[in-house]
């Protein structure tokens, strides 16, 4: 399944792009966004393209926090039409609510998940493997000025969290989140009190949001995605957590095994042909796009040992990891050490 997502979400890249010294449309390009992406934001891009097009402009440049420099320049409205529906919800709790339900209508590689324990509420911005450093931090950038917008400016979270490690410096995270961020986290995502959610929008017009999610609901009965390409992106959006399992997958599409297996089957597709599809696509990106130590990318395509990951790698593309991440590199091999990948 190829996701998609509107070209809004590119906002700012060609001011940002020219402020660090790059050429915009030469990074698209090579990324394969279409340079005419870059000024119609209705337009729909390969999100993986998007996210590739991020890391190769935070790369080329120099400037790291490219992603948060690309947050500065957003807003509610960027969300298009899920921000009018945003807006006129009751209470805080309930515009998260129909974020969640509509964001495959921004960008259809992300789902968003809001967890309530105890006192705090979690809002995690689940995206697959594949997705670079910028991406992410993007994501969780849009949310907290989401948050902002609704809360008012004086708010903070408490906590903001995310997959990837420390850079050297966090100044443009506290200048841009209002805090350093913990990294190493098993999720992306934001952190605040539960009673934040039940805060009113005094702005709120019922009528109006009943209006618009009709209207979202007509765009959603025509998306057209068949049943595969449903378990296609749970499997992905299940991968990095370790948990993908046909049963879990299942039972987040409200079904037990024995009908999934069974739709698939209609459609010619096996959830085990789904799920290597989907290891292969995710291993490959994370070689060739990222500098992740072997032991995590085995485990963000959902493999509990190296050595088990070595095995299906080897089958998979006839080389080992290392052989396989050093011909992308165009170098040498990598030594045996720490992070190397076992023979298989």
């Amino acid at each position: 399944m190829s996701h998609l997502a509107r070209a809004a979400g590119l906002t700012g890249f060609v001011e940002v792009a020219l402020s660090v010294g790059i050429d915009p449309y030469r990074i698209a390009a090579e990324a394969g966004v279409p340079a005419a992406a870059l000024s119609d934001p209705d337009m729909r891009v390969a999100s993986r393209a998007i996210s590739l097009m991020y890391d190769l402009a935070a790369e080329r440049s120099g400037a790291n926090d490219f992603g948060l420099r690309i947050v500065e320049t957003r807003r509610l409205s960027n969300l298009g039409p899920i921000a009018l529906v945003i807006r006129e919800q009751p209470t805080v709790r309930k515009a998260l609510v129909q974020l969640a339900r509509y964001i495959w209508l921004q960008n259809d590689a992300y789902s968003v998940e809001i967890e309530e324990t105890g006192d705090i509420a979690v809002l995690r911005m689940n995206a697959p493997p594949w997705v670079g450093r910028q991406s992410a931090e993007i994501s969780v950038g849009v949310g907290l000025r989401l948050l902002r917008e609704l809360l008012g400016d004086a708010w903070r979270p408490q906590e903001i969290s995310l997959t990837h490690a420390a850079p050297p410096y966090l100044s443009a995270y506290r200048r841009v989140y209002g805090m350093a961020p913990r990294f190493n986290q098993d999720f992306n995502g934001i952190v605040t009190a539960r009673e934040d959610l039940d805060r009113p929008i005094t702005t709120a017009d019922p009528a109006l949001a009943r209006q618009m999610v009709r209207y979202l609901e007509e765009m959603a009965a025509g998306r057209g995605s068949s049943f595969g390409d449903k378990v296609r992106e749970m499997i992905l959006l299940l991968l990095p957590n370790g948990d993908c399992t046909v049963d879990r997958v299942a039972q987040r599409l409200a079904m037990d095994r024995r009908t999934l297996h069974r739709r698939l089957a209609t459609e010619g597709e096996t959830f085990s042909g789904l799920l290597n599809a989907a290891r292969r696509e995710a291993a490959e990106a994370l070689l060739a796009r990222s500098g992740r130590s072997f032991q995590a990318v085995a485990e963000l395509v959902g493999f509990s040992s190296l050595s088990a990951f070595a095995h299906w790698f080897r089958r998979q593309f006839g080389c080992t990891a290392s052989d396989y991440r050093a011909r992308i590199a165009g170098g040498p091999g990598e030594m045996a050490g720490p992070s190397a990948m076992p023979a298989g």
